[in-house]
């Protein structure tokens, strides 16, 4: 302003700004104090043709006075201001952007006609330069509360991703989840101090607490646990379920912990509630200093991290609920299987004695029996060993469960062990139709388990593919080594299992199929004690297999010298 006021040859320079609503003073020149105290009189004041200004910034268009002395039509009020200034002419030009209004500039002289066309040009001048600079400002500020604004979003979008990470690797306990809560309120919130509560249902008791001194940390902790009510922020807050924001705590009526805000130095506090399903579980708290509010972006904040305490109190609660009912699960499946032990244990021994005497009877070593006699007696014996082959693969599965079996592992010859399971299974083949057929690996040995656990897995897949495999049709086993381990595969042309019951055919008392598949007697334990035997021996039992196409049930050993 100085500058264009001596450029001009003038006295007096002022700059108005306009907001839109009202026109301010913003800057002057050689304004004497009766000039000075006039202008604070006059302005602010709206853009009303009772002043030239207010005419210059309404029309857009410059005004001039040559000499106030003669001149008309000027409003009363410019009337006034001019004379109080001491000005006898003046020139007042718009700041225009864009073709809007945003300010204006005069510039007085103590005498009459003190400018020409060269001034009032030279004035437009600096107008135009002002609206530059000004616009200028204007682009710089935007640019700065945008970056500022950037600059926050990516502070909190840090923070969330920390307590996320924090919440992910903290699955059974909450408190590190607490702690980084109330370490990022407290930076994001620029406070004075963070504090992060639990509500037991009862009682808010303090969890987490940053940056406040030894003597205001024990003023906290003395305060707590305390039940909800009105006379705190944190207790309020959990009591209200929701949002507490107390700009001065001095002011309020209902805020009694003035002793622990004067200890910490805290004059305005914001409590956040935590809520599950609408339900007060905990509050995270911020103080500071001044007694304003705290903005709504830093409430916003604490509203997220309040939603994300929440996710982890759930997370953790759940995953100790599930880790409690597995614990009471493997406690009830153990005793089941102990049971089952136990039982098993019970009815083999009466049931090897029916056995023993139906045997006894069938070889006429207490005298001859009739057909009808020992027809009925076969039945017994069938029935007696069919039932113990089911009590031992419940005893076998139960001592599985339970952890007691222990295998008697030592190397055995594979070849011979599959030739003895072929001659077992040979005749039952024999009488459905079924041609066998073997295949062995010439450079296959021995392999290391117990030879007794590995023949009861194969007798039970040659059994089902016998069962399971209509007249006329083939069972084939194989054997070889494979990146070494032993692999055996029993192939028939039965009639098939569908993709999504090849692994429930490997639960216990689980038969799946086709009508002809459910028809075959059985009780479902066989595949899945033959695979937990294989399991037991290092090694692997899986089904390859197709609807009307057959079965290719495969298990692994290890070879002995290779492991195991």
């Amino acid at each position: 302003m100085e500058r264009a006021v001596r450029l001009c040859g003038g006295r007096f320079g002022r700059v108005y700004r306009y907001d839109g609503d009202l026109i301010h003073v913003v800057a002057r020149h050689g304004v004497s104090a009766a000039g000075a105290e006039e202008l604070q009189r006059v302005f602010p004041r709206p853009a009303t043709e009772d002043t030239i200004v207010g005419r210059v910034i309404t029309t857009r268009q410059a005004a001039y006075v040559t000499d106030i002395d003669r001149a008309e039509g000027i409003p009363l009020l410019s009337r006034q201001m001019i004379e109080a200034l001491g000005t006898r002419s003046q020139v007042t030009v718009p700041m225009l952007r864009a073709g809007e209004p945003i300010g204006a500039m005069t510039i007085g002289w103590a005498e009459p006609d003190g400018f020409g066309e060269q001034q009032i040009a030279l004035l437009q001048t600096f107008a135009n330069q002002a609206v530059i600079a000004i616009e200028n400002v204007r682009l710089f500020k935007e640019l700065e509360a945008r970056n500022s604004d950037l600059t926050e979003t990516l502070e909190q979008q840090t923070a969330t991703a920390e307590i996320l990470r924090v919440i992910s690797s903290s699955q059974t306990d909450v408190q590190p989840v607490f702690e980084t809560i109330a370490e990022n309120s407290l930076r994001l919130c620029d406070a004075t101090f963070s504090t992060v509560f639990r509500f037991d249902g009862e009682l808010v008791h303090l969890e987490a607490l940053r940056n406040t001194t030894p003597e205001g940390a024990d003023a906290i902790r003395n305060a707590f646990p305390m039940p909800p009510s009105r006379g705190g922020a944190s207790a309020r807050c959990i009591l209200t379920r929701s949002v507490v924001h107390i700009s001065d705590v001095r002011e309020d009526p209902d805020y009694v912990l003035l002793g622990l805000a004067e200890t910490n130095k805290f004059r305005s506090i914001l409590s956040v509630p935590m809520l599950r399903d609408g339900n007060p579980i905990g509050a995270i708290t911020v103080a500071a200093p001044r007694a304003v509010p705290f903005p709504d972006k830093q409430v916003e904040v604490l509203k997220t991290f309040a939603d994300q305490a929440v996710i982890a109190v759930e997370n953790t609660r759940l995953f100790n609920e599930i880790q409690d009912k597995t614990h009471q699960l493997e406690v009830a499946n153990r005793h089941k299987s102990e049971f089952l032990a136990n039982m098993s244990h019970e009815l083999r021994t009466p049931l090897n004695a029916v056995i023993g005497f139906s045997e006894v009877l069938l070889e006429r070593m207490f005298g001859e029996v009739n057909p009808k006699q020992e027809e009925y007696l076969n039945d017994i014996l069938s029935s007696g060993k069919h039932l113990l082959s089911l009590i031992n693969d419940i005893l076998d599965l139960s001592k599985i469960e339970a952890g007691r079996m222990e295998l008697e592992s030592q190397p055995f010859d594979l070849p011979a062990a599959l030739d003895n399971a072929l001659t077992l299974i040979r005749e039952r083949a024999a009488r459905h139709g079924l041609r066998l057929e073997v295949t062995v690996d010439p450079g296959l040995g021995e392999v290391k388990g117990e030879e007794r656990k590995v023949k009861q897995v194969l007798l039970n897949l040659l059994s089902n593919a016998v069962k399971f495999t209509p007249e006329g049709g083939k069972i084939s086993l194989s054997a070889s080594l494979n990146d070494g381990m032993a692999e055996i595969s029993v192939t028939d042309t039965g009639v098939g299992i569908a993709r999504e019951d090849q692994e429930a055919i490997f639960e216990e008392f689980r038969q799946v199929g086709s009508d002809y598949a459910r028809k075959r007697e059985g009780t479902g334990l066989g595949l899945a004690l033959a695979r937990r035997l294989v399991a037991l021996h290092g090694g692997k039992l899986w089904v390859e297999s197709e609807p009307g196409k057959g079965s290719t049930f495969t298990f692994t050993l290890p070879v002995s010298g290779h492991g195991g």
